[in-house]
């Protein structure tokens, strides 16, 4: 368990992290002015730090505010801040995600899955199947086992 202590005037609030990854990841969202603690948290519980960072360096703007209190300019400012930091700072870029397979993820939530699992769901797709209607069914299959 690894964990970040932020210190307020009236709280002092203590973060936990499975990975240090995960860690390193919300420390540096919380440099850039504008998130907090909680958007920062938002952004972790949306993809995994691969995901994230493949994301921030294609410049997916909208994939960013798809998190709770990130609109478009702090989306773009997350983006133009961290593109090369997490390049320097040793992040590594996973596997890219479509926009189809957000569409997915953001349907099974929807439905009342938890990010994780419609994440693990749409992971497991097999590459053959297209279209967003075809890729729900398969995973509610998945999820269904």
């Amino acid at each position: 368990m690894h964990t970040h202590l932020n210190v307020r005037e009236e709280a002092l609030d203590l973060y936990g992290f499975l990975t240090q990854e995960e860690l390193k990841f919300f420390e540096l969202l919380l440099t850039i002015s504008g998130v907090g603690p909680k958007v920062a948290l938002g952004v972790l519980s949306i993809a995994s730090v691969k995901t994230l960072v493949s994301a921030i360096a294609k410049g997916e703007v909208e994939f960013l505010t798809k998190v709770s209190g990130i609109g478009t300019k702090i989306a773009q400012k997350i983006i133009l801040e961290l593109k090369d930091k997490i390049v320097k700072l040793g992040f590594e870029a996973g596997e890219a995600a479509t926009l189809e397979d957000y569409e997915v993820i953001d349907a099974l939530i929807g439905l009342g899955y938890t990010p994780n699992q419609a994440r693990r769901a749409v992971r497991d797709l097999p590459k053959d199947v297209k279209g967003v209607e075809k890729r729900i069914k398969e995973a509610l299959k998945t999820l269904g086992k």
